[in-house]
């Protein structure tokens, strides 16, 4: 064997050791394939930005204050209606699947909730649209009041989620 056959040999047994170094590493972290085929990339947990930033009045900052936020002034109207449309769907759903009139679920319960449907484009889009539809016919931005909710998908989906935090195991 002359030296450049060598030197090719020494580059593949190289390569390979360090392919079976790479794949052992993340066996023992519990992923076999890890680094070898492409994984899909996880749900984004963060809802996208709407409107134009800067935008958020002060009735929406008492408002999200009241409601345990610390808004952020580089948010925009659309964004502060959302969240706080979003609240106040998510606590109907909570009393309707909780049989509580009186309380509101914890503020763990609500920030998962609140995560799961701004999250959710379709749930995100239906929420915005039904808090656009209850200021037109005159309801304030968190108008103190407990609305009927719509049975659909959407629906389903939030009180599916919500059903985990009050089923008892």
């Amino acid at each position: 064997m002359d030296l450049y056959t060598g030197i090719i040999v020494f580059g593949f047994l190289w390569g390979a050791w360090i392919i079976y170094r790479i794949h052992q590493r993340r066996s023992s972290q519990g992923d076999v394939a890890g680094g070898l085929v492409g994984k899909p990339k996880p749900d984004p947990a963060e809802m996208p930005r709407l409107g134009k930033p800067t935008s958020i009045t002060l009735d929406q900052i008492k408002a999200l204050h009241a409601n345990h936020f610390v808004p952020d002034k580089n948010w925009s109207k659309e964004e502060a209606a959302l969240i706080l449309d979003s609240v106040k769907y998510l606590r109907a759903v909570c009393r309707e699947v909780s049989s509580v009139d009186d309380d509101e679920p914890s503020l763990e319960i609500q920030n998962s909730l609140l995560k799961f449907i701004l999250t959710k484009q379709d749930i995100r889009d239906y929420v915005r649209k039904w808090g656009e539809e209850r200021r037109g016919i005159g309801m304030g931005d968190f108008a103190d009041d407990q609305p009927e909710l719509t049975k659909n998908g959407q629906y389903d989906r939030v009180r599916i989620e919500a059903e985990k935090f009050f089923t008892k195991n």
